[in-house]
């Protein structure tokens, strides 16, 4: 689904036989990523300090963290499943807790600050 900001939601399950009533129950949120090259940008990320907790050779990395995952997909594979074009048109900018990077994709991590003024 779009998002009014236009991020794309993908909502899945990890069982292939969910029988369950349907739940606002969220077990995991995970933010993906697009990217050319997978084994690279898993490499780059875990030199940032990241730990890997699932990678399937060049097509997926998902890393251990808090709250929200980080996962990279290929990004042509990532379009594809959103329907949008590989190119893409949107920001690359993110926002952290922690100093500012920018990834091999060009994915701009920001430091966030507060908006609380005393």
């Amino acid at each position: 689904m779009r998002a009014p900001d236009g991020a794309i939601w993908t909502i899945a399950t990890s069982s292939k036989k969910d029988t369950e009533p349907a739940s606002r129950k969220v077990d995991d949120l995970v933010l993906s990523l697009g990217v050319e090259d997978v084994v690279a940008s898993k490499r780059f990320y875990a030199e940032q300090g990241l730990t890997v907790g699932k990678s399937f050779a060049r097509m997926y990395a998902e890393f251990e963290s808090g709250s929200v995952k980080l996962a990279l997909n290929r990004r042509r594979a990532l379009a594809k499943n959103a329907g949008v074009d590989p190119e893409g048109t949107g920001a690359h900018r993110l926002t952290i807790g922690g100093g500012a990077f920018t990834d091999p994709d060009g994915f701009a991590w920001e430091p966030a600050t507060s908006a609380v003024k005393q």
